[in-house]
């Protein structure tokens, strides 16, 4: 963690990861970086063979591979361009907190499936980058890692898939498309998890899915595992009901000329009814508009009580910290989310490991600090509405 102290997450000078999309400098970076190597002394005792393969398989591997929704493979040392071609990014990009892009402050709330990497990763990580990245055994053969095949839950108890192919045209880098699908239930679902399998993994980057007049489902990231909610909780989904599904779309460089059709598939996970037969609800609490960039501080209140059991901040910049809280009609605060070096290109769902209790009329508290609009991994930020949404389970 010393590494840290060295460099300030909003000042530190990004060398983004899509750069490479701008320039034909692939190879010319797969060069340049492996002769800088070769003159560079290798004073790290980690080698890419035996520590780092093992982490960025674990913790990078589901987007970092080879046609996988990230820009570039970080699967091999060498192999086009592979981890030592990206070493300097990687350092930078950590130590500046743009990746992984997981952003819960652990001194908040704790939080379910954790993306994050250990101090001891990163430290692993940032020596290896700054020490020569030195390659490790080369008798040792490391196994290849390829895209997630499958659903990461086993198969789901329903599938629903888009009723037709979206296809983004050569020259096209970046899109959004958003439907409208019927359930086939003939009767009442409950629905414990959902997740999305991607007709095309390289361009599917987030989706929503959400039940039209009713909570949102799932929020989608590639990697990401489909949850459960919390203690049993539940969705409930009538027959004749409609889900909508948004996806976001982009292109890595090396498919730009190509014409891409995704046809994404929706699964659904069914449980029994819940003991308290009350359904998981969603509210939202709009942010300020159009404020530029700068500190910001709003609040809404809980219509009706009950256990709040995950938020969705979705964020218009980016922010250093996000915090929000609930404000008790006595002024006790109870924090509910936490989270640091916040970028908007990664929306994401966090469950709460202990859901919330939350009286009606509670005041919900968002207090955030900016953060710097041109470092992270897309270099100048994507913008959406600010909003915060909370998921709840009324009384």
């Amino acid at each position: 963690m010393k590494a840290l102290s060295r460099i300030g997450a909003r000042h530190a000078r990004v060398l983004t990861w899509g750069a490479v999309a701008a320039t034909t400098a692939g190879l010319m970076l797969t060069s340049a970086g492996t002769t800088v190597n070769a003159h560079k002394a290798k004073t790290s005792p980690f080698s890419y063979n035996v520590d780092i393969f093992p982490l960025l398989r674990d913790k990078c591997g589901r987007c970092h591979v080879e046609g996988g929704p990230a820009p570039m493979s970080l699967m091999t040392y060498d192999k086009d361009g592979g981890a030592i071609a990206w070493a300097e990014s990687m350092r930078e990009m950590l130590l500046a907190g743009a990746m992984p892009p997981w952003y819960a402050d652990p001194t908040g709330p704790a939080v379910r499936n954790n993306h994050s990497l250990t101090p001891r990763e990163l430290d692993k990580i940032v020596t290896w980058a700054t020490g020569g990245t030195p390659h490790g055994d080369l008798n040792m053969k490391l196994p290849t890692v390829s895209p997630r095949q499958g659903w990461a839950g086993g198969k789901p108890d329903a599938e629903l898939p888009m009723p037709q192919p979206y296809t983004m045209q050569p020259g096209t880098m970046q899109a959004s498309n958003e439907v409208t699908i019927p359930v086939p239930f003939t009767e009442a679902k409950w629905v414990k998890a959902v997740d999305l399998m991607p007709g095309v993994p390289s361009m599917v980057r987030r989706a929503y899915v959400s039940l039209e007049g009713g909570p949102v489902l799932a929020v989608w990231e590639p990697g990401d595992d489909a949850v459960d909610p919390p203690s049993g909780a539940a969705f409930r989904i009538p027959p004749g009901s409609k889900i909508h599904l948004k996806v976001d779309y982009k292109k890595s460089w090396q498919d730009e000329q190509k014409a891409l059709a995704d046809k994404s598939v929706i699964g659904f996970y069914f449980t029994e009814e819940p003991l308290s037969g009350k359904s998981v609800e969603s509210i939202t609490i709009d942010g300020p508009k159009d404020e530029g960039i700068g500190p910001r501080s709003f609040t809404g209140t809980l219509a009706k009580g009950g256990r709040i059991v995950a938020l969705r901040p979705m964020l218009d910049n980016p922010y250093t910290t996000v915090d929000i809280t609930a404000v008790a009609a006595s002024g006790r605060k109870v924090p509910l989310l936490k989270l640091r070096n916040a970028r908007p290109e990664w929306p994401r769902r966090y469950w709460l490991v202990d859901p919330i209790e939350l009286p009606a009329n509670t005041k919900i508290e968002v207090t955030m600090q900016p953060g710097d609009p041109d470092i992270g991994p897309l270099g100048k930020a994507e913008s959406f509405a600010l909003q915060i949404g909370l998921d709840i389970i009324p009384q």
